[in-house]
């Protein structure tokens, strides 16, 4: 018997390998094995398994199987094998990002952690007092005593706390009075945290209806001689109560002994989703995301690859969990451009999602109040299941009054544009006085994105990007925001020696300085990467928020969407249009999404919400739709643009992006590879450019991209992998291809 082992070598292909006659039981597709490579020992993953080989060469053997059984299933299998394929990226990729580096890199013992305990052999107090017998020195005595009736403690801590040593201890095992034992501990992410259990809530007939949707889907998925059910994108405005309907169906597939995996966009947005997720489900809830410790995201890896934990929570990579009987997959705001990887493999949690319980003959939620327009579309022409939720959950609940602010009349007559139009700030203040909350949003960390000079203009600019350095008021630093590079701002322009630098452009930073000065009697926190790249720093101020110790919020996108606080009555988005200036056929989209987004934090409780909407466009479609809620006329209109163009949803869209040091190099390939592409088009693909990518230089590396166009997705695949090899890239040059590309940046 021969197996197909993809090692860890970069090498993306797979190599034959004998299973020799003690391992034939034991090795199967998806096991974890060891092999001889070269004059190295690597560890791979078996693909498949085979009676024969095409190998003409002398195969080896394999050197040892991990574990008991696979790490992966067949589905799992399959879909790293799409995955690899339709994302061109290479098989030892998928594989790494299918099994996360906590359960990969455990060469030291199986990567569970397991501490000392000490518990007492002595049954009763009788017995006790008869072990003076023993001739016992008064200190141990005492140790006795202290525990008895104590059941199992941590022998450490119970030394620690006695001022004692192992040593005096482990002489009570001598004596035969004390037991000390290994026992495993698993590093729980939710320690600490008491969640109240919760009961289903009524439901609406407009959740009741969805519900109905979802759970003949689930029948449906439960009977092997269907068909798997299609996706159904749950369309619900905010504060409709999609939660609740995830948390009903999830109980009906729990019921039927299946498990389900939930995604969620943001880390930020894992704290509250797994409240509402462990309070119904209990222990059998199991958490994964990048902010766990590594001993953390092994052990509940763990728990779920044992069956142990069968509702899963998460971001994107929390898609590839290896639940056990998959039933449903929830993607919760499926719209989200995070759920896209940005590295190799570039694949989209969500379609993954839709992909893994197709092959598992599982259900699929999309939610979302603003679908992405592939999910919209796909729903209108029937490959999807549209379930909606027009209304919010409670009758008293109203939508959230829209303000548009022009912002070009709030700047006429002044020196400089203000960043508070006099309507929000009176807003605010009204707010303050009744004691609700406010929520601000501005899509841009630091405290001003350019710092010039006016005397010379000079400009600090980030010397390996094609980007200004923004200023940090915090620690007085200029930060590269695609680089990470910082340096001390300087005190005078190093060209001209001017004193009067200036800042210009507002950040979060900024805003909250302005804030503090407008409303000194506010209690007001910042949210944004800057201040939650401590853990457990989300759920921290989240938590205060929730207390009201937070009277105003300002953040970035992560505060815009899942979040639930009744007494936020007002939510105030700062320069609502900036997005509409990125060159990408979705800003309007986006545009839109944010706004819509942010409006549903307010009114979620029993006070009505406004929202104020800053703008210079206030004219843009994006915004007015957004204003109205009508994300129905919004995306006839977007479609309608985007048929006309021929753009996604109407074809697949794949951006080629390609760097170097040298930009004379990166350009002349990049000219090459175009005229390659174009010339074997033949009209049956678009190929746009090449062209200087929008942000043109990144860490040094000039970049150059071409887009492509089609309707003929596997086509054009086999088209660039043939491309790659009859025309590679020279020397120092590296080309990244993205299917389906979300950021064109």
């Amino acid at each position: 018997m021969f197996a197909k082992v993809a090692t860890d070598a970069a090498l993306d292909k797979t190599f034959d390998y004998i299973i020799p006659p003690d391992f034939e039981n034991k090795v199967m597709a998806g096991s974890r094995v060891v092999v001889p490579f070269g004059n190295r020992t690597l560890e791979g993953y078996v693909l498949g398994i085979s009676k024969t080989t095409d190998y003409k060469g002398k195969l080896r053997e394999i050197k040892e199987v991990i574990g008991d059984r696979p790490w992966m299933s067949e589905h799992i299998l399959k879909l790293v094998s799409w995955m690899a394929t339709y994302y061109m990226a290479p098989i030892e990729l998928c594989l790494k990002a299918v099994i996360p580096a906590p359960i990969r890199n455990t060469n030291k013992g199986d990567g569970f952690q397991s501490r000392l305990y000490i518990e007492t052999l002595i049954d009763d107090e009788e017995e006790l007092s008869q072990i003076a017998d023993l001739k016992l020195t008064e200190r141990q005595l005492a140790l006795m005593n202290a525990l008895f009736d104590q059941g199992a403690l941590p022998m450490g801590a119970f030394a620690t706390e006695q001022k004692t040593t192992p040593a005096t201890l482990r002489k009570l095992e001598e004596k035969g009075l004390v037991k000390i034992f290994e026992k495993t501990e698993r590093r729980d992410p939710l320690a600490g945290k008491n969640f109240l259990p919760s009961k289903p809530l009524p439901l609406t007939e407009e959740q009741a209806n969805a519900k109905k949707i979802i759970c003949d889907a689930i029948s449906q998925a439960c009977d092997l001689e269907k068909p798997a059910p299609k996706p159904i994108l749950l369309f619900g405005v905010t504060a409709s109560g999609k939660t609740e309907v995830f948390l009903q169906s999830i109980a009906e597939v729990l019921a039927v002994g299946k498990s389900a995996i939930v995604l969620v966009p943001e880390i930020s947005l894992t704290p509250q989703t797994i409240q509402r997720f462990a309070s119904r489900f209990g222990k059998i809830t199991a958490v994964l995301h990048s902010k766990l410790s590594d001993g953390e995201r092994h052990d509940e890896w763990h728990r779920i690859y044992t069956g142990e934990a069968r509702v899963v929570v998460g971001p994107r990579s929390a898609v590839f969990a290896p639940v056990h009987n998959l039933g449903l997959i929830i993607v919760d705001e499926e719209h989200e451009p995070s759920y896209k990887q940005e590295e190799a493999p570039r694949y989209n949690a969500r379609d993954i999602a839709v992909m893994r319980a197709n092959y598992e003959h599982a259900a699929t939620i999309l939610g979302s109040a603003t679908p992405s327009l592939e999910s919209w579309h796909n729903s209108n022409n029937g490959k999807y299941i549209i379930a909606s939720m027009p209304n919010r959950a409670s009758k008293q609940m109203s939508k959230p009054n829209t303000i548009i602010v022009d912002m070009r009349l709030e700047a006429m007559g002044k020196a400089a544009p203000p960043v508070f139009s006099k309507d929000l700030i009176d807003a605010i203040k009204r707010r303050l006085t009744t004691g609700e909350q406010v929520m601000l949003f501005l899509n841009r960390r630091g405290y001003a994105p350019h710092v010039t000079c006016p005397a010379c203009g000079h400009t600090e600019e980030c010397e390996d990007c094609a980007t200004g350095m923004t200023y940090h008021i915090d620690d007085n630093r200029l930060r590269c925001h695609l680089c990470g590079i910082e340096r001390s701002c300087p005190s005078v322009c190093p060209q001209c020696g001017c004193e009067n630098y200036k800042f210009t452009g507002i950040g979060t930073q900024r805003i909250e300085a302005i804030a503090k000065k407008l409303f000194p009697s506010a209690k007001i926190q910042r949210m944004d990467a800057d201040i939650t790249a401590r853990k457990h720093s989300h759920e921290e101020i989240l938590a205060r928020f929730r207390a009201r110790e937070i009277d105003i919020l300002i953040g970035t996108q992560m505060i815009t969407k899942g979040l639930d606080f009744p007494n936020v009555s007002l939510a105030g988005i700062l320069n609502a249009d900036s997005a509409l200036h990125i060159p990408d056929f979705r800003a309007g989209e986006r545009t839109f999404q944010l706004i819509a987004q942010m409006a549903g934090r307010t009114g979620r409780g029993l006070l009505p919400g406004d929202v104020y909407v800053q703008t210079q466009t206030p004219e843009a479609p994006a915004i007015k739709f957004a204003a109205t809620e009508n994300f129905s006329a919004f995306a006839a209109q977007e479609l309608s643009d985007r048929k006309e163009l021929d753009y996604p949803p109407y074809s697949k869209y794949i951006c080629i992006t390609l760097k170097a040091e040298s930009n004379d190099a990166v350009s002349a390939y990049a000219d090459l590879l175009a005229q390659q592409l174009d010339s074997i088009s033949n009209e049956r693909f678009r190929v746009l450019g090449p062209s200087p990518a929008p942000l043109e230089r990144i860490k040094k590396y000039w970049r150059h991209q071409i887009s492509i166009f089609t309707n003929k997705t596997n086509l054009v695949l086999a088209y660039l992998k043939e491309a790659q090899k009859t025309l590679p890239p020279p020397n120092g040059v590296t080309i990244a291809i993205d299917i389906d590309a979300m950021n064109t940046m």
